[in-house]
This record gives C-alpha cells, sequence and structure tokens, in this order.
C-alpha cells in the first residue's frame, strides 16, 4: 500500500512539474502582453491581446482575444473572436461544431477526411466549425453554450447557462434555453452614446483617469 501511494505521489508531482512548465514556456511566449494565466492552459494557433487572464483548464484554440478580456476556469474556445474587456465565466463552451443536415447521412466519414479515424471521403465537404464573434465589453456568465456562427454584439450579457442558437443584439440581455432576449440594458439613447465612444479603444491613461465615469451610465459620453 505504502509503495502504491509512493508512486501516486511520484506521479502527481511530476505531473504538476509539467504543468508548471507548461505555464512557463505560455509566459514566455506571451511575455510581452502581460498575460496572466493559471495552470492546464492550453493555447494553440491564437493571438492574445494586452493584460489578458485564463483561469485553470482553459482551451483557446484558433482564436483571438482582445485586451483585458478573461476566460474563467474550465472554458474551452475555439474560432472565436473575442473583443475587449470581455468576461467569460467559467465552464463556458464555445466549441460546438455542426454536421450537414441536408446529406443523406450527418456522419463525417462521407464528407471529411481529416478526422482521428479512417473515412471514405478524399476531401473536406462541410465546414463543421463557424466562426463566432463577441464584440467588446461582452459579458457570458457560467456554463453558456455557443455554437458555431454566433456573433454576440457589444456590451451583451449572457446569463449564467443559457444555450444561444441566434445572434445576440448589443446591449441586450439574454437568457433561457433556448436562450430570449430579456431586455436591453440601457435607452435607445444611452446605448448609442456609449457605442460612438468606442471607450474600448481609449488609451490606458485616459481609461485611468476616467474610470468614474463608468459608473454613471446617464451622463457617461456627454
Amino acid at each position: 500500500m505504502g509503495f502504491g501511494l509512493s508512486k501516486i505521489a511520484k506521479y502527481i508531482s511530476f505531473r504538476m512539474l509539467l504543468l508548471q512548465l507548461d505555464r512557463q514556456l505560455l509566459y514566455f511566449k506571451f511575455r510581452n502582453r502581460n498575460l496572466k494565466l493559471s495552470i492546464s492552459c492550453d493555447i494553440r494557433n491564437s493571438n492574445i491581446g494586452k493584460n489578458n487572464f485564463l483561469g485553470e483548464n482553459v482551451s483557446l484554440i484558433n482564436s483571438t482575444i482582445g485586451d483585458y478580456s478573461y476566460i474563467n476556469t474550465n472554458s474551452k474556445v475555439s474560432n472565436t473572436i473575442i473583443g475587449k474587456f470581455c468576461s467569460i465565466g467559467p465552464n463556458v463552451q464555445i466549441v460546438l461544431g455542426t454536421h450537414p443536415s441536408k446529406f443523406v447521412s450527418s456522419h463525417p466519414i462521407f464528407y471529411a477526411n481529416n478526422k482521428p479515424f479512417k473515412t471514405f471521403s478524399d476531401g473536406v465537404y462541410f465546414k463543421e466549425y463557424a466562426d463566432v464573434v463577441i464584440g467588446n465589453d461582452v459579458w457570458i456568465a457560467e456554463g453558456v453554450l455557443i455554437p458555431g456562427g454566433i456573433t454576440i454584439g457589444d456590451g451583451a450579457i449572457i446569463m449564467a447557462r443559457a444555450v444561444i442558437t441566434k445572434n445576440v443584439e448589443p446591449y441586450s440581455i439574454v437568457g433561457g434555453i433556448p436562450a430570449k432576449h430579456i431586455k436591453y440594458r440601457f435607452d435607445v439613447e444611452t446605448i448609442k452614446r456609449i457605442s460612438q465612444s468606442k471607450w474600448w479603444d481609449w488609451e490606458e491613461k485616459k481609461l485611468r483617469e476616467n474610470y468614474k465615469k463608468f459608473h454613471d451610465s446617464e451622463h457617461f459620453g456627454l
């Protein structure tokens, strides 16, 4: 029993060492971006902004994440363009592909040759993963599912556990399964003022000097 526990402890210690090494390699790769990340993150073929944070066990594949945006623990993101100042909660899934519904069969054995298993196809005849586009200042709460091809407008809020099936308008709040429009965050004029300000493109100095103005939506931009 003691020998078994000793082997397990050594394995865990070795695995933790590898995870820490992977993290240090990512830090070195993105050393000029001020990236903060936890262990067991997977970043492949992706562009990182400035001052981002990735929580534990986050994957970011074939994607772009804008300045100051963060992704929390256990979220999986692929084929996605994320704007600036976005808050993505834990357990969010933006990895959902699709299969053809108008082919005779929906099985990839007939339309793709890029699978880990043998197929009959000599090429790829169906695009399974359409890009997701997420605007600036979007909050996506815990456990949200977003399939390919969806666009989420600036300033939108997606409530926890929502399943998104269609595009989300800027500054709207949606929730449910499937997600439905609940309300807009502000009135039409306020949305217009905030959108036209494009504050997410301001320099850091200006943002820092004016941070209290972000507490008052009624007078922002006046």
